[in-house]
């Protein structure tokens, strides 16, 4: 039986010639549904549901402005998208920060976060707790994978790239957090091992900045990260243009 592709336009920066880029351009990929996983990247915590407050009153400040930031993303890009790659029998992998029996006191990921975030990891993310919580809009379900990481990369002492390899998946349509952090670092360590990376610009996002002028909006960080996105690790294409090669595959399957 012959299956038929996922038709996604997607969009990459060309920065040829030096002192007057191409800029955008698209492409039509033809993506073979088999070889496709559909990637979420810490799209954790409570919040997400309309029953929950947004955010739940006892998340500490750091969090809290995250959740914030990220419900319509999370609910109005990320769950749609998702719910069509479900349709179009993609696979579904979820990375998600735990913390490690091996993270210490001496650790210098955790003392980083403590002096710039104010957060102890080593408190703070002892389960159950609301931070790496899921909202049920948003939960993995049975079927779907889960790996966990300890930093930020997914791809980082973890069994991701012998999941993915087992899938026999070359396409990465990756979405969630944070575009300059964990996702950031998860896509450039993707393409590194060679997968095609595909990241919906909607349906991702960063930490707002409040005390810089410069980003107090979010817009210029969310630009930028696109923007390396595009100029360095692959392409990308909105949640509705990826919503719509799902739904394309999935009428066009033999009855």
């Amino acid at each position: 039986m012959t299956i038929p592709s996922l038709q996604l336009p997607a969009r990459y920066y060309r920065t040829h010639p030096v002192r007057a880029p191409l800029g955008y351009a698209q492409e039509t990929l033809d993506l073979d549904p088999r070889r496709t996983a559909f990637l979420l990247v810490d799209v954790n915590g409570l919040g997400f549901d309309r029953d929950e407050p947004a955010p739940p009153p006892d998340l500490p400040p750091f969090y809290a402005d995250l959740a914030k930031a990220s419900r319509r993303i999370v609910v109005d890009h990320i769950v749609p998208a998702k719910q069509a790659a479900v349709r179009a029998g993609i696979p579904i992998v979820y990375l998600s920060n735990h913390l490690s029996p091996t993270l210490n006191e001496r650790s210098e990921w955790r003392n980083l976060s403590l002096r710039v975030h104010n957060i102890d990891v080593l408190q703070s993310w002892q389960e159950p707790n609301d931070i790496l919580a899921y909202s049920d809009v948003i939960a993995p379900q049975p079927g779907d994978y889960l790996v966990k990481k300890q930093l930020y990369s997914g791809f980082f002492e973890t069994q991701l790239d012998s999941l993915l390899r087992s899938l026999d998946i070359c396409n990465l349509v990756t979405v969630g957090f944070d575009s300059r952090i964990c996702l950031h670092t998860t896509v450039i360590d993707a393409m590194y091992r060679n997968y095609r990376v595909i990241v919906l610009r909607d349906a991702i996002g960063t930490s707002l900045l409040a005390d810089d002028a410069e980003t107090g909006d979010g817009k210029w960080a969310d630009a930028n990260a696109v923007r390396f996105m595009e100029t360095n690790v692959g392409y990308t294409a909105t949640s509705e243009q990826w919503i719509a090669a799902c739904d394309g595959h999935v009428t066009g399957m033999p009855a």
